[in-house]
């Protein structure tokens, strides 16, 4: 029986945290971890077991109207087939939004994965609203087989 493989990570802070085009996310907490290794604050999750994983995550973006584009980097490449690509629309300034993103990809053993700005702007990350911190980011991801 296989044993069961998962992990959640995010990202909290006490200020807008800028995410250049072309970098990676740098989570800084964890939830539970089960053969999922992470340590924060990392840009980085390995994965020890191959397997199909259902992936997961969350951004709270911000900022001035523009586009924001995400991806799941795999083993240093872009997960191949476009599957792990999303993106938001802010269409005024200062609009907040939640870009979300989920795939079922099969991760090779002893893998990296890293969530990056695949965009051609610089994203705002909001880790606090009314007053309250809250995820700015966050990436879940389950081995299903």
């Amino acid at each position: 029986m296989a044993k069961p493989a998962y992990g959640y990570v995010t990202l909290v802070g006490s200020n807008p945290i800028g995410v250049r085009s072309g970098a990676n996310i740098i989570f800084n907490r964890n939830g539970p971890l089960n053969h999922i290794v992470f340590n924060p604050p990392s840009d980085t999750l390995i994965i020890p077991k191959s397997g199909d994983y259902k992936i997961e995550f969350i951004l709270l973006i911000d900022g001035p109207a523009s586009t924001s584009v995400y991806g799941l980097i795999l083993n240093n490449s872009l997960v191949s087939g476009l599957l792990t690509n999303y993106g938001i629309q802010r269409q005024v300034d200062g609009a907040s939004l939640m870009l979300t993103g989920q795939a079922i990809i099969h991760i090779p053993k002893r893998s990296t994965l890293q969530l990056r700005n695949i965009g051609s702007t610089t994203d705002v990350l909001l880790p606090i609203l009314n007053g309250h911190k809250v995820n700015a980011a966050s990436l879940t991801i389950e081995k299903l087989n």
